[in-house]
């Protein structure tokens, strides 16, 4: 519940009158950068060989520790390679 409070403070969810919790427009927004960010750093990992599920549990971290636009340059980085 502390995590729900917080994320409901910070205007990314919101608790309808049945007590259902759904996401805001900009808690949207926030998942789905965030998703995106988790593909990129497991994709990235396995490509460098590390196995999938050791990729997927550090991407996890990695998502939430690399701001949106590092996280941007970064991706736009690596697809200049062309690799």
């Amino acid at each position: 519940t502390h995590a729900i409070t917080t994320l409901q403070t910070g205007g990314f969810v919101e608790r309808d009158e049945d007590g259902f919790i759904r996401l805001t427009d900009v808690g949207r927004e926030v998942a789905e950068r965030t998703y995106e960010k988790h593909c990129f750093f497991t994709e990235m990992l396995i490509e460098a060989g590390v196995d999938q599920e050791t990729a997927e549990a550090d991407a996890c971290r990695m998502e939430h520790a690399i701001s949106d636009a590092s996280g941007e340059k970064w991706g736009a980085f690596v697809r200049s390679l062309d690799l």
